[in-house]
């Protein structure tokens, strides 16, 4: 039985993120499983003549029952709109990003940022660290619409086709259009004569299509919209992420060092897409 696992720290884009997943686990057919992490509680505080005394103690068994409360309240509003969803709880102790890395499941979802975050818009610490560990995709929400189309990000390479499958499977299941764009930009392409784009176009537009075939025919039901743009890849996927349901790139593209970092464009995009963005890692 396939699982959607997301991160709960109590904020409300934590909140969103959680209806955010219960969504896409009641469309798959999977159980949603949420995660709370607390921290050990501080040590027993030292006193000296210029300390202030801490009144009371915060034990660990507080942390953890208050965090269970939280959940509580949680799974109660998931329930009252998805009353058939397989729905799990899970308080673990530890740094966030250590508990929710060790949770088994083929999605993780996290806010963009929590309870520490400055602004919406800025990724926090956690998400960012989750992304770049890769082994199976992470979606960060945020608050933009979700009725747009699905945009995925081309470039021929193997986190690429990962990354098409992932965005086809996605619109196929909440019923979206969806825009595939191969951007080109390559090292003096702004130089080259005119007639030479309109080659490269269709050379472009060729592999574009070759890569889209075996996924239209798998979802035929998906309307497919393609793009080649003259731009910088991350560029041409921001632009195109306005008003997008959710924006799927590949964690490295076809010059990524293979390794537990981002690429330029999937960094570029998760840090400043104003919709949802999957980050699907090469399995």
């Amino acid at each position: 039985m396939p699982t959607v696992v997301v991160g709960f720290d109590g904020s409300d884009l934590a909140r969103r993120a959680a209806l955010w997943a219960a969504e896409e686990a009641s469309r798959c057919g999977a159980t949603l499983q949420v995660v709370q992490a607390v921290r050990s509680p501080l040590p027993e505080p030292v006193f000296t003549p210029m300390s202030t005394p801490v009144p009371e103690f915060v034990t660990e068994e507080t942390m953890r029952r208050a965090a269970e409360d939280h959940l509580a309240e949680l799974a109660a509003e998931i329930k009252r709109d998805w009353p058939d969803l397989r729905l799990a709880t899970r308080v673990g102790l530890g740094r966030p990003v250590d508990v929710l890395a060790m949770e088994e499941g083929e999605l993780l979802v996290l806010g963009s940022s929590g309870r520490t975050g400055i602004a919406e818009m800025f990724l926090g610490s956690t998400a960012a660290e989750l992304v770049s560990i890769g082994g199976r995709p992470v979606v960060v929400t945020r608050s933009g619409p979700l009725d747009g189309r699905v945009v995925v990000g081309i470039d021929g390479s193997d986190t690429s086709a990962d990354a098409i499958a992932f965005a086809f499977a996605f619109a196929s299941r909440h019923g979206r259009e969806l825009l595939a764009i191969h951007a080109w930009n390559d090292v003096g392409w702004a130089e080259l004569p005119e007639q030479d784009w309109d080659h490269i176009r269709v050379d472009l537009a060729k592999l574009l299509e070759d890569q889209l075939a075996d996924h239209r025919a798998r979802y035929p039901e998906v309307h497919v919209a393609q793009e080649v743009a003259f731009d910088a890849p991350a560029r041409a996927l921001l632009q195109a992420a306005d008003g997008a349901a959710l924006v799927v790139v590949g964690s490295h593209g076809r010059g990524a060092v293979k390794r537990a970092i981002l690429g330029s464009v999937s960094h570029a995009v998760l840090h400043h897409a104003p919709c949802p963005v999957a980050v699907v890692h090469r399995r």
